[in-house]
């Protein structure tokens, strides 16, 4: 299944200067892959260019993380100098963010809204109060 980004639309944004093409294609069919189970079924047989533009920003944003940070590292500490990247509750890397994940679903109109159909081993018995007669 192509990715839903192409390399040429990762190299036209800002830091994907000498980009690999080999790690950068392995990392757009990852990221696809994870975007697509997150609006699965709706991703499901979408391409680049078709792909919707909120989608495009996450994944985007996935293969930066991915590119910069393989490991999920929050924290690099080389003598006086320190620094600390990501988020208090998870670790950032190429996976969808909770965020990301409400991001994508919405732009594909996949929302937390759905129906169940309910059953029950009841048999299913017919009052005479609602066919109108009298007891």
């Amino acid at each position: 299944m192509a990715g839903l980004v192409t390399i040429a639309e990762l190299t036209d944004r800002p830091g994907f200067d000498n980009l690999d093409s080999t790690i950068a294609q392995a990392l757009i069919d990852d990221a696809s892959a994870l975007v697509r189970d997150a609006a699965s079924p709706l991703l499901d047989d979408v391409e680049s260019p078709d792909t919707p533009a909120a989608v495009v920003a996450v994944l985007v944003n996935m293969i930066r993380r991915g590119l910069d940070n393989p490991n999920g590292y929050t924290q690099e500490v080389l003598g006086d100098y320190s620094r600390t990247a990501g988020t208090t509750g998870g670790v950032a890397t190429l996976y969808l963010t909770s965020r990301e994940r409400r991001i994508v679903r919405r732009a594909v109109g996949k929302l937390g809204v759905g129906s169940l159909a309910l059953t029950s081993d009841m048999p299913h018995q017919v009052s005479d109060h609602y066919h109108g007669v009298e007891s």
